[in-house]
């Protein structure tokens, strides 16, 4: 067997492959001897058929599996022994015609193209800078925060009647194009917070609402964008992009929020018995909080925004044509050049993630211990029941972790998880980071790219 390589440019290469007959004869004739044990054909004991009949019927098939296992066997092989990193897997070369008679096999040659992966540099020097964005804590923020207090420390009431910032909680039912309930629709229990609400017709037509009362509504019109519609009518995103009818909304009840008063029961309850004794002093505390919340904020932003900006700055070639036709020889079903065009930039964006964790990882000889994991995934899953209001602890949240990290991909989500934080950490000290101060507004548009 001979491999000869040709670079055909810095990512991708053709590699040839020679094969003699002396690297499959002994393989097909092992197989065709067995066949011939156990054969059975007219006019002659079984085991007992004459070779020229086996081959006749069996030779050119087996050679062709041999073949398939040889070729594959000495690609990953060479691949090994240069120590190639490649993308996706050889794909055959349509460019080159195959040699070789299958009926009077000799030698015969094969091509296939490989895609390289690319070096990876983690030298960025100077010129690598990146923006920390941390909201201003302005007299805006501190009066919204308060309030926010104010608010979570309210009391709930029913009122007869709904005001325009009243909470109405109602059943949704899919209506026809006659305004008759669709057969088989979508129905949901879900709520409409009038306060929010951008629409204000729609706003005015529900000021008022009591318990029993039946409105016509366009769902677009009462929520906040296709992921909060879903959530509302409890139906997928890709649903919702087809979703043009009307639906009833049957009020069923009334909730009303009074905010509790800014005095010093609710300092109490904010910070403990007697922490502070005058507003001035509530409000400089309620400072001290955003200022370490807008830091955890502005954190979490930067590192789901930093990995995107460093991809971006280090600009990382692929093998663009190679991938695009191992995607679509690997895809179930062909891919329009649309779709191709619309898919593959997010695909090439994810691999040159996973280049740069290799690199970093390999570089700073990274590891996930066992203990690590287990520690993430009480700490997914302990937020996940947190934000229902179910805190889990102690050794039952050790059983949830546990039956998570048996499950492989879940083990592999929160093992992507460790990993990311501690490539993202090992990445920042190499370039320069400048915080910039900016709006809630602002901040919160950064946020809502990163989601």
């Amino acid at each position: 067997m001979q491999i000869d390589r040709n670079n055909l440019d810095e990512l991708t290469a053709r590699l040839t492959l020679t094969v003699e007959p002396a690297d499959y004869t002994e393989r097909v004739e092992k197989i065709l001897n067995q066949y011939k044990k156990t054969s059975q054909y007219p006019g002659f004991r079984k085991g007992k058929a004459p070779m020229a009949l086996i081959r006749k019927q069996y030779a050119a098939p087996v050679l062709a599996d041999e073949m398939n296992k040889i070729i594959s066997e000495s690609l990953s092989g060479y691949i090994q022994k240069e120590k190639l990193e490649i993308l996706g897997n050889p794909i055959p070369e349509t460019s080159t015609e195959t040699s070789g008679n299958w009926e009077k096999p000799e030698k015969f040659t094969f091509t296939y193209e490989i895609g390289l992966a690319p070096e990876i540099s983690l030298e960025f020097g100077r010129s690598a800078k990146f923006t920390r964005h941390v909201i201003k804590v302005d007299k805006k923020a501190i009066e919204a925060a308060t309030q926010d207090h104010c608010r979570r420390h309210g009391s709930i009431s029913e009122p007869e009647t709904a005001s325009a910032t009243d909470l109405i909680m109602g059943h949704f039912t899919q209506l026809d194009a006659s305004d008759n309930p669709l057969e088989g629709g979508i129905e949901s229990d879900s709520n409409i917070a009038l306060e929010h609400l951008n629409d204000k017709k729609s706003r005015k037509q529900l000021t008022g609402a009591k318990v029993g009362d039946v409105f016509v509504l366009d769902p677009h019109k009462v929520s906040h964008g296709h992921d909060d519609l879903g959530k509302m009518l409890g139906v997928s995103h890709e649903q919702v992009h087809d979703l043009k009818s009307n639906f009833k909304f049957e009020v069923k009840e009334v909730k009303r929020l009074t905010p509790h008063a800014n005095d010093q029961e609710l300092w109490d309850k904010v910070l403990g018995k007697d922490v502070v004794a005058a507003e001035k002093d509530f409000r400089s505390k309620v400072s001290d909080e955003l200022h370490s919340q807008f830091d955890r904020d502005a954190e979490h932003v930067f590192r789901r925004r930093f990995v995107v900006d460093l991809i971006e700055y280090m600009k990382i070639q692929m093998p663009d044509a190679f991938l695009k036709r191992w995607i679509q020889k690997n895809n179930e079903q062909p891919l329009s050049q649309e779709q191709m065009d619309k898919e593959y930039p997010n695909y090439a964006e994810s691999m040159r993630w996973q280049l740069l964790q290799q690199a970093v990882m390999k570089a700073s000889d990274m590891r996930v211990s066992a203990e690590e994991l287990e520690e993430e995934a009480k700490r997914v899953i302990g937020a996940q029941y947190a934000q229902y209001g179910m805190p889990l602890e102690g050794e039952m949240l050790d059983n949830f972790a546990k039956n998570a990290l048996s499950n492989d991909e879940e083990r592999r989500r929160i093992a992507d998880i460790i990993i990311e934080r501690k490539v993202v950490d090992e990445l920042k000290p190499k370039v320069t980071i400048k915080d910039k101060s900016v709006s809630f507004d602002d901040f919160a548009k950064l946020a809502a790219e990163v989601r």
